[in-house]
């Protein structure tokens, strides 16, 4: 597997591992390293050909504090998902098939389906807002396709916070991510006040474009926000910009 470490830049190859020492390689030397210099697992495609049982064990040696949180973290995103499965099947099983006779019949099956749907949307807002309000750990998690995010500012103390949906409950769209933060209130009347898309890959956090919806963001805004989600990652941002080459080939990883 490859990684990457605290003490240097780069992707190195792990070659043994302990709890107190990980050994590395590159194509010219071999070193070996604390374990707590490892920073995160090389993003991309670099890991494709590893196993989640090696990832996980490897982790659990390493880091098994970080190893418990992502196992509890994964525990509860899959309670729910397995609730919200019973509630599709639920909501399937409640739908007989009706013989249309009718332009009535057609109104009322239209209808009846809409309050079906509505239901569904509010019970998945339930459990974002559950899942959300949670004091939740990105340090491992891997988005290399980008997603919308909003900056939202507090009327009430003019502070601000960093609104995103990585587990996808509602559409990728600033005006949905906006529907969803305002059941999470967290004590404040919180307003969206722009937005952008963002990236997470190999232990970077890259903050880029802008929202159609609500405008450019602030870098320096969105900077601190973002640490506030991801402590132990690198924040970068560039306010505006669309994703291009240059961006690409700035974090795009790199075999040495």
């Amino acid at each position: 597997m490859k990684i990457h470490l605290n003490s240097k830049p780069g992707m190195y190859d792990v070659v043994t591992y302990g709890k107190n020492s990980i050994t590395c390689s590159t194509k010219h030397s071999t070193f070996s390293v604390p374990t707590d210099d490892f920073k995160a697992f090389a993003g991309g495609s670099w890991n494709h050909g590893v196993s989640r049982n090696d990832i996980d064990l490897f982790l659990s040696v390493v880091n098994p504090e970080q190893y418990q949180l992502q196992v509890q973290q994964e525990n509860e995103i899959l309670a729910i998902a397995v609730r919200m499965e019973m509630l599709e099947e639920s909501i399937k099983n409640s739908f007989t098939p009706t013989i249309v006779k009718d332009e009535t019949d057609y109104k009322e099956l239209y209808e009846r389906s809409e309050i079906e749907l509505d239901r569904a949307k509010d019970h998945l807002l339930s459990v974002a807002t559950k899942v959300y309000s949670q004091n939740l750990t990105f340090d491992h998690i891997t988005i290399d396709k980008g997603i919308k995010f909003i900056i939202q500012q507090n009327r009430d103390d003019d502070s601000y916070r960093f609104c995103w949906d990585p587990y996808g409950f509602v559409p990728n769209y600033h005006s949905d991510i906006n529907k969803l933060y305002k059941t999470i209130r967290n004590y404040g009347d919180w307003r969206t006040i722009n937005g952008g898309w963002i990236k997470v890959m190999s232990g970077d956090v890259i903050l880029y474009h802008k929202s159609g919806d609500y405008g450019v963001y602030d870098d320096a805004i969105a900077i601190e926000c973002a640490q506030e989600v991801f402590p132990n990652l690198k924040i970068h941002s560039f306010a505006g910009r669309q994703w291009d080459q240059e961006l690409d080939s700035l974090f795009y990883d790199l075999p040495f």
